[in-house]
């Protein structure tokens, strides 16, 4: 799938969780990204990550258990998955390559593809 759209799709799963999920998803995957941000390589974004263990900082930042925090992001990675499996079950690509190059009179070798959910 491409990725710009899965992208997307995401974007939208998450903004469609429950606030309470929502808030805390967002705080641990902008955790995430900012250790992704600073690392050089995959080792030392891992040694960050257990250094600078996200999911801690969700806990003590939202005053939960670090098991509440863990069930959260379950619940919520299950929810945002199901939404986007759902999503793509009913997304069709419609391929308008032949119609835009009639319309535009140009024989150039560019696809157009059109895509409803």
């Amino acid at each position: 799938m491409n990725p710009i759209l899965l992208e997307f799709l995401h974007r939208s799963a998450v903004s469609k969780l429950a606030d309470d999920k929502r808030e805390i998803y967002q705080f641990i995957e902008s955790k995430e990204n900012q250790l992704e941000d600073i690392s050089v390589n995959e080792q030392q974004f891992m040694q960050l990550m257990v250094e600078q263990f996200p999911y801690k900082a969700a806990a003590e930042h939202f005053l939960l258990d670090l098991s509440m925090v863990k069930a959260v992001m379950d619940e919520a990675q299950a929810e945002i998955n199901r939404m986007i499996d759902e999503r793509c079950k009913h997304i069709r690509w419609i391929d308008c390559t032949d119609k835009i190059r009639k319309k535009r009179g140009r024989k150039e070798k560019q696809w157009s593809f059109l895509f409803v959910s």
